[in-house]
């Protein structure tokens, strides 16, 4: 079990008393050890990577080739299939216009498919696909708050070339069947992709468990920097793959017209990246582990059963996320007849209550949900049932100001 109290002391800026940080899901806090470890680079190790020949260029470059190693671990694949980048948004259209631009399909085997429930990182990629070669994009509708399997055997043809659902919704917190799905995708001949970012560091993510071909997300939603994410393609699809963006280091030749690729993952790396981010990316998953991520899992479902629980207890307050806490990922989103969630959102933060309000890059999961947006409480391993408290009594507070 996790001792909360001692893991509160871990992140600088829960330090006193008073403010409760429920906004996981939009980007969780940094515990001090991440914090450190990217100084202690600029400190000591602050060079280029893959360059320079003098000692802090070489430590530099070790540890970011460390961070990928633990990348990989976590993730329980082959380094050089691990390419880091800015974050979920930069891998899903770097991934999505590589294939759109590599892979070859036969006439039949053509169009896309994806879910309603999509960050909008995820579908826009897919969606300029579809324009830019003319191809269908179809989407698997939601069955209550989670995906209707039912109409993804529908959807997922022989036609289909590509299927992209997330992990885990980071709106309903609902964890989607992704193996169900992929084993559809797979028996059509298809690539199984998947957007992980709400899921990292919440439970634990194998990819060969998963069943996807490629996977991508977030450092900043698990304890590491903003900046940094990294994405994982099968190698046999990686081979398949031409670079999509183009500079330096990617490349082991140049001539007035040509350019040759330099190995994988380097090619799919232009440029210098984000090592500080990288480093701290690895601190980061070395946090979660000596935590342990199924212990954070049990942490996480008993603060999502209590919010249910309290919440529900509040006249006109409707609950829109996942009941289901074994398969929440911790986030508990709302809608308040008395108040427009922005509205809410402030009466909350005047009391310090900090929480996501909006549509969350997610309109056309709000959308099927009928509504327009929601207020987000999400929840990670510092979060305790005081912060749920706060929030509680605040939203009463702000049922009495509306009403």
């Amino acid at each position: 079990m996790i001792d909360s109290k001692n893991i509160r002391k871990d992140f600088p800026q829960l330090d006193g008393e008073g403010y409760h940080y429920l906004d996981a899901a939009a980007s969780s806090l940094t515990p001090q050890s991440v914090l450190d470890t990217e100084i202690d680079y600029y400190t000591h190790s602050r060079a280029n990577v893959h360059r320079g020949l003098f000692h802090e260029a070489v430590n530099a470059t070790e540890l970011y080739e460390g961070a990928r190693r633990k990348v990989a671990n976590f993730l329980h694949v082959s380094t050089e299939e691990v390419i880091f980048t800015s974050g979920a948004t930069e891998a899903s259209n770097m991934l999505i216009r590589m294939i759109e631009e590599s892979v070859t399909h036969t006439e039949e085997q053509k169009e896309l498919v994806t879910s309603v429930m999509e960050h909008h990182a995820s579908i826009i990629p897919l969606q300029q696909f579809s324009f830019r070669k003319g191809v269908p994009l179809h989407v698997i509708p939601m069955r209550g708050v989670g995906l209707d399997y039912e109409k993804a055997e529908e959807i997922i043809t022989d036609k289909t070339a590509l299927v992209s659902v997330m992990l885990a919704s980071n709106v309903t917190g609902g964890i989607n069947d992704v193996r169900r799905i992929a084993d559809i995708a797979h028996r059509h001949g298809a690539i199984m992709v998947v957007d992980a970012t709400a899921a990292m560091g919440h439970i634990p993510v194998d990819v060969e468990s998963l069943g996807c071909d490629a996977l991508y997300f977030s450092g900043h939603k698990m304890l590491a920097p903003t900046g940094i994410g990294a994405l994982w393609v099968k190698y046999e699809l990686l081979e398949k793959l031409t670079p999509s963006i183009f500079g330096g280091h990617m490349i082991s030749h140049v001539d007035e017209q040509t350019s040759a690729w330099a190995s994988i993952p380097s090619r799919f790396e232009a440029g210098t990246k984000n090592i500080s981010g990288a480093i701290g990316l690895g601190a980061a998953i070395d946090y979660l582990e000596k935590v342990g991520i199924e212990n954070i899992r049990t942490h996480v479902e008993g603060l999502v059963a209590y919010a249910i629980a309290e919440i529900s207890k509040i006249d006109g307050v409707k609950i829109v996320s996942d009941h289901n806490i074994a398969n929440n990922v911790g986030i508990v989103s709302f809608s308040c007849d008395f108040a427009h969630p922005h509205d809410i959102a402030e009466i909350l933060a005047r009391d310090r209550v900090a929480v996501r309000q909006g549509h969350h890059c997610a309109i056309p999961l709000h959308t099927a949900l009928g509504i327009s947006s929601t207020t987000r409480a999400s929840f990670h391993l510092y979060n305790t049932k005081v912060d749920i408290d706060a929030l509680v009594v605040s939203l009463k507070k702000a049922r009495v100001i509306f009403t």
